[in-house]
């Protein structure tokens, strides 16, 4: 027992120096992680930094070029951290900025040009709690983020609302056809006065979602009865008259037979662009649009015959109107900020009867017997599409800082003719075609000319053709807010035809029941086509002159300016703009 007793106290010592020791290494190891811990700490304190401060500079990027950014990223570098630096301590961390681009590696700096990124380095150093067990008297955590701004725009390729707004009365029957009802002027200019937001009409339960309005199907009388819900809660009390237009609507029969639409079709908005849900477009467009969303729809042929000599009542073939206007919504070079133009398309035979004769000089009195008409319409089928350079600018949207943007409309093969085949004929008498030379031509097609007799049938083929076609073209247009918001720019012809292009084609010439060699015949026919087009003579004066006034005022003229359709173009209105949206990119 006392031996033991002897080896317990041996050992007290090195027991003692055990614990020594590995309170020494637990200290230490307590000192490491510590400091490490604040160093980690820290690390993701100046990332934070980093981002907030990225994400504060990104908003400044707008369009302007590096050497007029920098004093400007310099103050709000310096503001922005003096906001955050207590994030991490005591001690405000060092920071540094990069103006640049996101090229696909990454970030890439640039010292001049037009930067859409930035990219913030934070340096923060951290003193150790434990330097005297460590022996490091501080730690240091630099971190860096990348963000860029992107701006959006709204621009639409055509419009209903801007006719209404110029008082142009000679839409309402096109436009009330093509909605099925009988409005007057006063309401169309109170549905084209009275604006909604998408947002204001994806908050009614019967939406429910940006995603229903803009990629889903929704009844078109639901869609009307949501507006019209949506301006009376505004309850300003300047929504009357289009509210009651809207119900006017609501119960037509056009509206209970259109059924499901798809907005995506003319509405080219992405639903996570909140930007873009926020603008106000008008109900006009919106009503007018969504009739059109789906499919073509039949233009009636009103009475462009009244008051025209010799034009018959019975039409074939029918125009169509295939699109509306479209508004698009995006970012420059996106898909989504891209429209079609609307477009008119389609052939209407026209029957002549009754046609006034005409007496060319030499030939005596020639009959104008039936023809043919086609007046043939190709218009629209083309893009625009919001684009940068130059990058979108937001202004305060007045004269002196207007909101700018452009768009690149591109349109294809288009064309606008009214053709009229008319056939002249009659008995002339031989010495009078002697007369002008044929001599040669009538023997080679008939023999001797002495055994024809004193007269031969003449019959001569001309079409006369009104119009133009313009090749595929592709123009950029700049807009701004103001003017563009309310007056567009045009592109492309005005949608009307003139008499000015009237061209005279022969097609064929008959003496004596034989064809003849066209260029042998230019004495005859020259003398038919010049008497034809002749003011105060014949079918063009009395015919074709009036009806194409008709046509002008009382059928394609009125469409197109309903829609706000060029020939091989579109008006182009400005809707709105956002700019400096920024986004963290790494």
């Amino acid at each position: 027992m006392g031996l033991w007793r002897g080896r317990r106290r041996d050992q007290r010592g090195s027991t003692l120096l055990f614990a020594t020791l590995f309170l020494a290494v637990l200290m230490t190891s307590g000192a490491f992680v510590v400091d490490l811990g604040m160093q980690r700490v820290a690390r993701a304190d100046a990332q934070a930094v980093a981002d907030i401060v990225a994400l504060d500079l990104a908003r400044q990027l707008d369009g302007r070029t590096v050497a007029q950014l920098t004093p400007v990223f310099d103050a709000a570098s310096t503001a922005s951290l003096a906001r955050n630096a207590g994030v991490i301590g005591p001690e405000a961390p060092e920071l540094d900025y990069q103006l640049g681009t996101m090229g696909s590696d990454g970030f890439v700096p640039m010292a001049a040009g037009v930067p859409t990124a930035v990219r913030v380095i934070t340096r923060a150093e951290v003193p150790f709690a434990f330097a005297g067990i460590t022996g490091r008297n501080s730690g240091s955590s630099t971190r860096s983020a990348a963000a860029e701004s992107s701006s959006t725009a709204c621009f639409r390729l055509g419009t209903f609302v801007a006719a209404i707004r110029s008082g142009d009365s000679t839409v309402l029957d096109p436009l009330n056809e093509l909605l099925g009802v009988n409005l007057d002027l006063v309401s169309y200019r109170g549905l084209a006065d009275a604006d909604l937001r998408l947002s204001q009409l994806t908050a009614n339960p019967t939406i429910g979602s940006p995603e229903a309005l803009l990629q889903g199907s929704i009844q078109y009388g639901d869609l009307l009865r949501v507006m019209a819900d949506a301006l009376a809660k505004e309850g300003n009390g300047t929504n009357t008259v289009a509210i009651e237009a809207l119900d006017k609507l609501i119960k037509s029969q056009t509206t209970t037979t259109v059924g499901a639409i798809s907005l995506a079709n003319v509405l080219h908005v992405a639903p996570t662009d909140k930007a873009a849900l926020e603008v106000g477009l008008s109900v006009l467009d919106l009503v007018g649009s969504a009739r059109l969303s789906d499919g073509q729809y039949f233009l009636g042929v009103p009475n462009i015959q009244g008051g025209v000599p010799g034009v018959g009542w019975q039409y074939t073939g029918a125009i169509y109107l295939v699109s509306a206007a479209e508004l698009a919504c995006g970012a420059p070079n996106s898909l989504a900020a891209t429209a079609d133009t609307a477009q008119l398309d389609g052939t209407v035979g026209i029957e002549f009867t009754n046609l006034p004769s005409i007496s060319p000089p030499g030939l005596g009195t020639l009959q104008t017997p039936k023809g043919a008409g086609f007046l043939e319409l190709e218009a629209g089928s083309g893009t625009g599409a919001l684009i940068a350079p130059p990058p979108v600018h937001c202004g305060v949207n007045t004269a002196g800082d207007p909101s700018t943007f452009a768009v690149r409309v591109a349109s294809a093969l288009a064309s606008y003719k009214l053709n009229a085949n008319v056939t002249v004929k009659a008995d002339v008498q031989l010495t009078n075609l002697v007369s002008l030379g044929l001599t040669s031509v009538i023997t080679n097609l008939l023999g001797n000319i002495l055994l024809l007799g004193s007269k031969l049938s003449l019959e001569v083929d001309v079409t006369l053709s009104v119009g133009m076609q313009l090749s595929a073209s592709t123009s950029t247009v700049g807009l701004s807010i103001p003017p563009n918001d309310v007056t567009p720019v045009t592109t492309g012809s005005s949608m009307s035809l003139s008499m000015a292009t009237l061209t005279p084609t022969v097609t064929s010439v008959k003496i004596g029941g034989k064809a003849a060699n066209l260029a042998s015949v230019t004495a005859v026919t020259n003398l038919i086509a010049n008497e034809l087009v002749t003011v105060g003579h014949g079918f063009v004066e009395k015919t074709l002159t009036p009806l194409v006034s008709n046509i002008n005022t009382m059928f394609i003229g009125p469409v197109a300016r309903m829609i706000g359709l060029r020939l091989g173009g579109a008006d182009v209105f400005a809707v709105g703009a956002t700019c400096g949206r920024p986004k963290l990119v790494g």
